[in-house]
C-alpha cells in the first residue's frame, strides 16, 4: 500500500555537465540550488543582486545587465544611516553611498559576464505579489524597512509575467544562443501575506510559467513546488517557522534535481570530488610522520587534476600549507 503520491519526472534529455557555467536567479530556493552548486565548486554565479522574490524585477536586472545600464539612482535610499537600493538585497547596504554603488556595479558586470557565456540559467519565481515606490512608479525587489506610505502593493497578473519574462528571454538568447533555462516556482510559503493570498500568487505564477514555457525554445520547468506542495506534503518537511522546506525536504528536492538534469559525466564528477572531500575531511592521526606527508602530496595530486574543471583553488591552498607544515615537523 502507498502512502504517498510520488512525482516522476521526466529526465531532461538537455544535461548540465561539469564545464558548463551556470547562474542562478531568484527566491531563497535559488541560493539554495546555487550553494548545492558551489559545494560542488563547479563554475556558477548564484543570486548576484541577493534573493529576489519576484519575476519582474529578476527580469529588470537581467535587462538592465545585458544592456549595460546602470540601476536607477532614484532607487537608492538611506535608512537609518545605512544606504540601499531598491532593486537588490539588503546585503549590499553599506554607511558609505560610494560603497553600495561599487558593490551594485561589481554585481552587475559579474552577471553581464553569466548572462553572457553560461550554459543554463535557472529562475526560481517567489511570489506575484509586489511593491511599487510611489516615487519612481515602478516596481522594487526590497523595500529596506522603509515606512509603508512610500510604496503600493498589488498582485501581478499572468500577462504581466509572461509578457516581461518572454521578451527578456528572447533578448538574452539573442545575446547568447546557447543558453537554456530552467523555471521553477519557490515552494517557500509567502504566508505574510495571508495563506489565501500565498496559494493565489503562487498559482499566477505556475500559470505563467506553463505559458512561457509553451512559447520558448529551450525552456524546461523543474516541479520543485509539487514537489514539496504534493510529493512530500507534510509538516514534518518544514522548518520551524512551518514556511520554510526543511533539509530533509532540500535533500530530497536536489536529489530530483540531479536526478533530472545531470549528465553521467557530471555524476562522476561529484563523485570525484565526494572522495575529495573524504580525504580533506580525513583525521591525522600521527601529523608530521612519513605516511602524513605521503597522503597530503597524494591528495594535493588529486586536487591538481581536479581543479582542470573545479575550482579548488581554497583547498589547494590548504593542503600546501598543511604539507609544508608536515614537512618541517
Amino acid at each position: 500500500m502507498e502512502f504517498k503520491t510520488t512525482l516522476e519526472i521526466k529526465p531532461s534529455e538537455e544535461k548540465i555537465h561539469p564545464h558548463f557555467k551556470v547562474v542562478s536567479i531568484g527566491s531563497c530556493f535559488a541560493d539554495h540550488i546555487g550553494h548545492r552548486f558551489e559545494e560542488m565548486k563547479t563554475d556558477i554565479l548564484s543570486n548576484p543582486f541577493g534573493i529576489i522574490y519576484n519575476p519582474i524585477s529578476q527580469m529588470r536586472l537581467i535587462n538592465l545587465c545585458l544592456d549595460n545600464q546602470p540601476l536607477n539612482p532614484e532607487h537608492i535610499v538611506e535608512n537609518q544611516d545605512i544606504y540601499n537600493h531598491l532593486d537588490a538585497h539588503s546585503m549590499f547596504g553599506k554607511k558609505k553611498l560610494e560603497e553600495l554603488q561599487k558593490g551594485i556595479q561589481e554585481a552587475s558586470d559579474s552577471l553581464k559576464d553569466y548572462l553572457e557565456h553560461s550554459k543554463v540559467l535557472i529562475l526560481t519565481f517567489g511570489t506575484s505579489w509586489v511593491f511599487r515606490y510611489e516615487k519612481t512608479k515602478e516596481i522594487v525587489a526590497n523595500c529596506h524597512k522603509l515606512p509603508s506610505q512610500n510604496f503600493s502593493k498589488e498582485l501581478l497578473s499572468i500577462e504581466d509575467i509572461t509578457s516581461e519574462v518572454i521578451s527578456t528571454l528572447k533578448k538574452l538568447k539573442e545575446v547568447n544562443p546557447a543558453i537554456r533555462v530552467i523555471l521553477t516556482v519557490s515552494p517557500v510559503r509567502h504566508i505574510k501575506e495571508g495563506i489565501p493570498e500565498n496559494m493565489l500568487s503562487k498559482s499566477i505564477l505556475r500559470v505563467a510559467v506553463d505559458h512561457i514555457e509553451k512559447a520558448l525554445p529551450d525552456i524546461s520547468y523543474f516541479p520543485a513546488y509539487e514537489l514539496i506542495m504534493d510529493d512530500l506534503r507534510d509538516y514534518r518537511f518544514f522548518g520551524e517557522d512551518m514556511i520554510h522546506p526543511n533539509l530533509m525536504a532540500r535533500n530530497y528536492i536536489w536529489q530530483k534535481f540531479r536526478e533530472t538534469y545531470f549528465s553521467d559525466a557530471l555524476f562522476t564528477y561529484c563523485d570525484k570530488w565526494q572522495s575529495i572531500k573524504n580525504d580533506l575531511n580525513h583525521r591525522v592521526m600521527n601529523p608530521g610522520s612519513i605516511e602524513h606527508v605521503q597522503f597530503l602530496e597524494s591528495l594535493l595530486k588529486k586536487l591538481e587534476k581536479f581543479s582542470v574543471i573545479g575550482n579548488v583553488n581554497a583547498e589547494k591552498e590548504y593542503v600546501q600549507k598543511e604539507l609544508e607544515d608536515a614537512r618541517s615537523q
